[in-house]
C-alpha cells in the first residue's frame, strides 16, 4: 500500500507543479500584455511560430511531409502555413542534395530574428519577474530549473524521437545577444 501512496503523492505533486506553470505562464502573458511592448511585431500566427521554431532546430530543414508528421497533420495542411511564412520571407523553400524530388524548408535570417526576438521579449518579462525575489528565493528558481532540464535530457535519452527537433542547437541558434534592461528593484 505504500508504494501506491507514494505514486499518487508523485502524481499529485507533478499536478502541482502543472498547475502552477501553468499559473506563471498566464500570469507572465498578462505582465507582457501590460507592459506596453510590442511581442509580436512580425504578426505571426501561433502555428506559424511553431513553424519557425522546429525549422530552427533542424539546421537542413525539414521536408513538408516531415513537417506534416511532427505538427500531426496532412501535407495539404501545411502548404498553405509554409506559403505565408515564405511570402514574409521567414522561410525559403531549397531543393534537397540527394533526392531532387523533394523540397526542404529551411528558416532564414529574418525567421530566426523573428524568433530571438520573441525569446528576448519573454526573457525580459522573466527577469523583470525575477528582479523581485530574494537571492535565496533566487538560487531555488535557478535549481528548480536546473531539476527541469534534468528531466528533459531524461526523456531525450530514453526517447531519441524526442529529441529530434534538437532543442540545444535551437536554443543556441535563439540566444539572444540582447540581454534583458536590467533595473534595481527599487526602481
Amino acid at each position: 500500500m505504500k508504494g501506491l501512496d507514494l505514486a499518487t503523492s508523485r502524481d499529485d505533486s507533478i499536478d502541482t507543479c502543472l498547475d502552477r506553470y501553468g499559473m506563471m505562464m498566464r500570469a507572465l502573458l498578462h505582465v507582457r500584455a501590460s507592459s506596453g511592448l510590442a511581442w509580436n511585431e512580425a504578426n505571426v500566427t501561433l502555428p506559424q511560430i511553431r513553424v519557425l521554431s522546429l525549422l530552427a532546430g533542424r539546421e537542413a530543414g525539414m521536408s513538408g511531409r516531415e513537417l506534416a508528421a511532427v505538427l500531426g497533420v496532412g501535407p495539404s495542411a501545411v502548404s498553405p502555413l509554409v506559403d505565408r511564412l515564405v511570402d514574409h520571407g521567414y522561410v525559403r523553400r531549397e531543393e534537397d542534395r540527394v533526392d531532387r524530388r523533394i523540397t526542404r524548408l529551411i528558416l532564414t535570417p529574418a525567421g530566426l530574428t523573428v524568433l530571438q526576438q520573441m525569446a528576448a521579449g519573454r526573457r525580459e518579462v522573466l527577469a523583470e519577474v525575477l528582479q523581485r525575489l530574494e537571492s535565496d528565493e533566487l538560487a531555488l528558481v535557478e535549481r528548480a530549473f536546473e531539476l527541469v532540464h534534468v528531466g528533459v535530457q531524461r526523456a531525450a535519452a530514453e526517447d531519441p524521437a524526442r529529441a529530434t527537433h534538437a532543442p540545444t542547437i535551437c536554443a543556441a541558434r535563439l540566444k539572444s545577444k540582447i540581454k534583458p534592461k536590467l533595473q534595481p528593484t527599487g526602481a
